[in-house]
């Protein structure tokens, strides 16, 4: 019942605040204006990762219990949404904005009990943590570049936190505190997409990429060490395959990776199709199927992975496929 009353009580909240949020903002606040790099068509309000936050941690901290763990996180959430917000009203340095995303990643590293091995216990403590600090930063980041058409980063967000919950409800190993987050991310960012489903009335902006980027990937540290390596590789594949691959051919490129664009599969197959909610409804369904897949990993996790890498690689050659078949029909 506990969990019902999560979901539904922050989905209420993100519904509601980001009603009131844009009302307030609206003139006032920061906006996304329409540019050549862009994916949207005039100005929209900026910043609605806040009110999807707040309904986050007040719906988790009314009904569930606060552990060490939590508090560390919850707080780092916290400064990392300042520092965003800020960003998202006047850009700051590159080289700050990079220094707080490593040093959340570190206060979060610390807190993994000592003995605990994320990547199964086959590394030393000092290179276990080390891959989780850059594993973190650069999950910050990506969650960043894939906030980029309307209703993808709120769907990701639902999927993955709430397949956390699932996952780790399932196995009967799970850290209860870590779960009510989940279950009220999830239910959050639901209410978020009631205003962010294309077209979008408001933009998560930095003040949510950046910390929902965080938090996911934390549930994915504390997945890894408690209940299935696989299972916390498998919920977030299509983000990071999308940004990984990206990353890499612009690097192999020669371009500047920190600088906007617009070649990321789905920013390709949206433009296109001229749809960004077909897009995002192929996510969900993939999402889906690596939520269960997810679920198998359970007792067969090498066919988990495997069955995720086959689901991902689909859905990205479905959106590049989106981007052929236009590109080959046009004069």
């Amino acid at each position: 019942m506990v969990a019902i009353l999560t979901v539904g009580l922050a989905f209420i909240g993100g519904v509601a605040l980001t009603h009131l949020y844009i009302l307030a903002a609206e003139g006032r606040g920061p906006v996304a204006l329409q540019d050549h790099r862009s994916m949207h068509q005039g100005s929209v309000v900026v910043g609605g990762g806040l009110p999807v936050l707040i309904a986050a941690l007040a719906a988790t901290i009314m009904l569930w219990p606060i552990n060490s763990g939590l508090a560390v996180l919850m707080s780092t959430i916290c400064v990392l949404a300042i520092i965003s917000y800020v960003d998202d009203m006047k850009p700051m340095s590159r080289k700050v904005r990079f220094g707080v995303h490593i040093a959340a990643a570190v206060l979060c590293a610390a807190s993994i009990p000592g003995n605990a091995g994320v990547f199964g216990g086959i590394l030393p403590t000092w290179l276990d943590r080390a891959l989780v600090v850059l594993a973190l930063v650069w999950y910050i980041n990506l969650y960043n570049f894939m906030d980029g058409i309307d209703g993808l980063a709120g769907a990701e967000t639902a999927a993955v936190a709430g397949g956390y919950t699932l996952v780790s409800m399932i196995s009967g190993n799970f850290d209860t505190s870590f779960a009510g987050l989940g279950l009220a991310s999830a239910g959050a960012a639901l209410g978020f997409l009631f205003w962010n489903w294309h077209p979008a009335r408001i933009f998560l902006g930095d003040v949510g990429s950046i910390p929902l980027g965080l938090m996911t990937g934390w549930l994915m540290v504390d997945l890894a060490v408690n209940v299935s390596f696989a299972a916390a590789v498998i919920l977030p594949l299509y983000f990071a395959a999308d940004a990984t691959l990206t990353i890499l051919g612009r690097l192999s490129r020669g371009e500047r990776i920190w600088e906007p664009h617009r070649t990321h599969f789905y920013q390709r197959a949206a433009r296109a199709a001229g749809s960004h909610s077909l897009v995002v409804k192929g996510v969900i369904a993939a999402n889906a199927v690596l939520v269960g897949l997810a679920v198998l990993a359970f007792s067969m996790p090498a066919t988990a992975l495997a069955m995720a890498a086959l689901t991902v690689a689909a859905l990205l050659l479905w959106m590049q496929g989106l981007t052929t078949r236009t590109a080959s029909t046009q004069p």
